[in-house]
């Protein structure tokens, strides 16, 4: 995609967001402002997240500026972790980078929550903001990656969102510095305490998290999970259509969701973006339906 077709086609984005049902010109000025202040800001910035908790952001991190603007980058799912999770539920968040799922999860919906995120960087503004919101005894912290096996991989730096496990058979060439980090399963990580809702983001790295999740997978206390299909396995040599056929297979149906109406709705197996699966529509949809609301200024869904 070209420079201007991607601002072009962010623009419209912004626009677009349900935050700024109303405010559509402003919100697009707002976006360009953003994109010229974050360059200019010394500091981080501290962003006004639904019911009074906050994020902490780094203007300079690579991508920052889809936290600053619009906020809930990903509404529908993250309206969803906020309606679906209750207190004391138990939410894994893989993938965290920065904490905006984690601190929704704990700090909105007063679930329990496991956060890993491989990103010395990001990991430190994760616990950051796990702090920032009095979020210590809610939320178990991993700084590691996650695959289908124990041990050390090696990682990207300096992409900000961008970060992930370099790719090792020469599909991808990857940019910039490597590091090696942690790796663990997430049924090593589940052993002792298995998520109701599951969100896996990991860049195209999503096969190998599950390949080390055939246990989890198959509990049946893992009702819903939220994951990523961008197109980005290739870069690892894999095919994401087989990933989630697996998904369905272990009894899960994919869906997208409407904040507005509290519904999910099933969708067919070509669709891409971030997908959330549940085990029962049926029962999902009358857990959100029962959700207190969600504030964030003048919106209330």
């Amino acid at each position: 995609m070209n420079p201007i077709t991607k601002v072009a086609s962010t623009l419209c984005y912004v626009a677009n967001h349900p935050l700024n049902r109303h405010r559509k010109l402003r919100a697009a000025a707002e976006w360009g402002f953003i994109q010229i202040a974050a360059r200019l800001i010394p500091g981080d910035v501290c962003l006004e997240f639904p019911n009074h908790t906050h994020l902490l952001v780094s203007p300079r991190m690579k991508g920052a500026a889809h936290f600053i603007a619009p906020r809930l980058t990903e509404f529908e799912e993250m309206s969803f972790v906020m309606h679906y999770l209750r207190p004391k539920d138990v939410f894994f968040d893989v993938g965290a980078n920065i904490g905006a799922f984690t601190i929704l999860a704990a700090g909105v919906a007063g679930a329990e929550v496991t956060a890993f995120e491989p990103s010395p960087d990001s990991f430190r503004m994760l616990e950051r903001n796990v702090r920032l919101n009095g979020l210590t005894d809610q939320v178990r912290l991993f700084n590691a990656a996650v695959g289908r096996r124990a041990g050390e991989v090696q990682f990207t730096t300096g992409l900000g969102t961008e970060n992930c496990v370099a790719a090792g058979n020469g599909s991808s060439k990857p940019v910039g510095d490597l590091i090696r980090v942690k790796a663990i399963t997430l049924d090593e990580a589940s052993a002792s305490i298995v998520p109701g809702l599951l969100k896996v983001d990991v860049e195209g790295f999503e096969t190998e998290v599950f390949s080390g999740a055939a246990r989890l997978l198959n509990r049946p206390q893992l009702s819903a999970m939220i994951v990523e299909r961008s197109g980005n396995a290739n870069r690892y040599g894999y095919d994401e259509a087989v990933l989630h056929q697996s998904i369905r297979d272990a009894g899960f149906t994919p869906c997208q969701y409407d904040p507005f109406t509290r519904r999910l709705s099933s969708v067919g197996p070509e669709v891409c973006g971030n997908l959330i699966y549940v085990r029962d529509i049926s029962a999902a949809n009358a857990v959100s339906h029962d959700a207190p609301p969600f504030k964030l200024g003048s919106l209330c869904v």
